[in-house]
């Protein structure tokens, strides 16, 4: 699995600095936190790794690829896979169709050939559809798969939002405040399923989240932002006891939230 590499990231929208100087590392294998207060610049962070914001200033490294000379929809062809805060589902579509799509980059089915029906186009529908059932059985989705996504609860569409990251088999999964809205049952679902994703896919994990305890218990090093410039970083028990941490994000109570 490649490292993903982010050095010197600056970015600003009109006046304000959203990220300045921001360098930090995803090592092969690992599970990194990017936290911070709300403004802090994680999510652009995010949007820059993914190709959605090009930075002013910086470099952003996977393996052999420079991301900054791709395109967002050429992300996914480089073996990055990434969820969303707000969930950007097909909800008009069922669950086996948004994982479908989730595999446009690996079709390799151009469009005439899919109007002729060519043999090899029901060879490729077939691989893609297996792949499919494969993260649904995974995530255990299989009984929703022909079901409409909008008629579905919530937690349910969370789930239906990673399935779709991982179905391209990314060997770096990008996870937005993957707890938002989830009961306090369902967070320790998640704490577990993100380890297994990590040792069972073999893939690394960036993971933004304001749950403390979430990231805390699953990160291997956490690195936090604050007004758009990193502040501190290591291992958890390291930013746990860092000041700059607690004035500025965790607070007093900082070893007893995280723990």
């Amino acid at each position: 699995m490649p490292d993903l590499v982010v050095t010197d990231l600056s970015i600003r929208f009109g006046g304000i600095v959203a990220l300045d100087g921001v360098s930090f590392s995803v090592p092969s294998g690992q599970i990194v936190g990017l936290i911070g207060p709300n403004g802090a610049g994680k999510t652009t962070c995010f949007n820059c790794i993914s190709r959605l914001y090009t930075p002013d200033r910086g470099s952003i490294q996977f393996g052999d690829y420079n991301l900054l000379h791709k395109r967002a929809a050429g992300i996914a062809g480089a073996g990055i896979g990434r969820t969303f805060q707000n969930l950007e589902l097909f909800k008009s579509m069922t669950v086996l169709d948004n994982l479908l799509v989730g595999q446009h980059s690996d079709s390799h089915v151009e469009p005439v050939s899919a109007m002729l029906r060519l043999p090899f186009v029901s060879r490729s529908e077939r691989r893609l559809e297996r792949r499919a059932e494969e993260v649904m059985a995974f995530l255990n989705l299989r009984q929703f798969s022909d079901l409409v996504v909008s008629n579905l609860p919530y937690g349910i569409q969370k789930r239906v939002d990673l399935a779709r990251a991982l179905v391209s088999g990314p060997n770096l999964l990008l996870m937005d405040e993957p707890a938002a809205g989830l009961s306090h049952e369902d967070m320790g679902d998640l704490a577990a399923l993100v380890r297994r994703i990590r040792s069972e896919m073999e893939m690394s994990v960036l993971l933004v989240e304001h749950h403390m305890a979430l990231v805390m218990s699953i990160s291997d090093r956490v690195c936090v932002l604050d007004f758009g410039r990193k502040i501190a970083e290591g291992t958890p028990a390291e930013v746990q006891n860092n000041p700059a941490v607690i004035e500025a994000y965790l607070g007093e109570s900082a070893t007893s939230v995280a723990g």
